[in-house]
């Protein structure tokens, strides 16, 4: 599952957890994600249960030699070299990925096969121990259903086709009486039905395992993005998306302990909309919000040329934090945002300083050094604006501390 969940991934997650208890498959993203999910999983298991089927398989050679004597001639090959050879490259193609799209029904295939052929190897002979071959056919099946655990709609198919060719063997049998021929098949079908129930059962669990571990994942996710919602709305500022004074404050403490680390001076540009009052009374507080979400985007781009922290701190005001920042730096950077603030040219007929809304802004910069609180970089950035008002507003006025103050 990717970070954010699909909107029709979601629509089947629901509908898989709807689905009737008999339906396995499910929706069609879904099932195309769990088999991918698995796949690896799955050619582990193949590999390695299809190598020990193999051995198994032909160690059983050696019994044939003993109770299948007169068809022993005809069926060596088959159990010695063709069988586990077909097995062999089954497993060995598991690793070649242009195949492995069909690899699972090479495995029921080449399992089906050997069901098969243990049920012609017993068909051939007359001997009265033939009739025992049964259990190595249920043995096959077992084997198939629960070592290599192959997908319970193909184990339907392979179950069939077995059981149809050993009915079709046991009635051409004619040496043995009916009653044991009868129980021979009622035994088997019994074995293959319990190990079908078997097999269901272990695909349902292992799917609704999947199901819920995806569900699960689903509802992390969801619950990290409201965690991230919850962080931005608590951090921004409702209005011009511009962070929050309470998250200012946290910056500026953080900066300001880090500046003896970092040796380098830090810089506070504090803005001021010049007679915003005046605006909002003649524009209105709509055309004054507007005002201030244009000005806000301008210190906004600024902000992240930088890197610096843009916030809103109350009204018409807001703030700069720059973390590494000469005065020079700061002065110039403040006079790019001024000047695209005035090339906004929204008009403000009520200003006494312009025909457009402007800006004022105080700069206060600190020495690495300086010994003080953080709240003397917003005080003095604060006076410093306050001076830019009594000079005629639209204008940068700075403060700053070269060397470190007394305690």
């Amino acid at each position: 599952m990717t970070d954010k969940t699909s909107p029709q991934l979601e629509q089947e997650l629901a509908a898989a957890d709807r689905q009737p208890w008999y339906q396995l498959a499910f929706p069609p993203v879904l099932e195309e994600a769990y088999l991918h999910a698995t796949c690896e999983q799955r050619l582990r298991r193949y590999r390695l249960f299809g190598a020990i089927g193999i051995v198994v398989f032909m160690l059983y050679g050696l019994v044939d030699k003993f109770y299948l004597a007169d068809a022993y001639g005809r069926i060596w090959l088959w159990r010695w070299l063709i069988l586990p050879g077909m097995g062999t490259i089954s497993i060995i193609g598991s690793y070649w990925a242009p195949v492995r799209r069909w690899y699972e029904l090479s495995v029921v295939g080449v399992s089906t096969a050997c069901v098969l052929a243990l049920i012609w190897f017993f068909s051939l002979s007359h001997m009265p121990t033939a009739q025992h071959y049964y259990g190595g056919v249920m043995l096959c099946l077992v084997f198939t259903m629960f070592g290599l655990r192959i997908p319970f709609r193909l184990a339907c198919y392979s179950s069939v086709i077995s059981l149809s060719y050993l009915g079709w063997v046991l009635l051409d049998w004619h040496f043995l009486d009916e009653a044991t021929r009868s129980l021979i098949f009622i035994l088997v079908i019994s074995c293959v039905l319990l190990g079908l129930l078997g097999l269901f059962q272990l695909e349902k669990e292992a799917r609704r395992s999947y199901l819920l571990a995806q569900e699960l994942q689903r509802d992390h996710l969801q619950l990290q993005q409201g965690f991230k919602y919850l962080q931005q709305i608590s951090t921004a500022d409702g209005l011009t998306g511009l962070f929050n004074r309470r998250y200012f404050d946290q910056q500026l403490q953080t900066v300001w302990e880090s500046r003896l680390q970092n040796k380098a001076d830090i810089a506070l540009l504090f803005v001021d909309v010049d007679y915003f009052k005046k605006y909002n009374d003649s524009q209105g507080h709509q055309m004054g919000d507007d005002a201030l979400i244009r000005v806000a985007q301008v210190i906004s781009r600024h902000a992240e040329s930088v890197n610096g922290c843009a916030a809103r701190y109350g009204g018409e005001e807001f703030v700069l934090l720059l973390a590494c920042s000469t005065v020079g730096q700061a002065s110039r950077l403040a006079e790019q945002i001024r000047q695209d603030v005035e090339a906004l040219a929204l008009p403000h007929p009520s200003s006494l300083c312009s025909q457009v809304v402007t800006i004022s802004i105080g700069i206060a910069a600190a020495h690495a050094s300086i010994n003080q609180k953080p709240d003397w970089l917003v005080s003095t950035a604060d006076a410093a604006v306050y001076q830019a008002k009594k000079q005629g507003r639209n204008r940068i006025v700075t403060m700053h501390s070269c060397q470190p103050l007394p305690n």
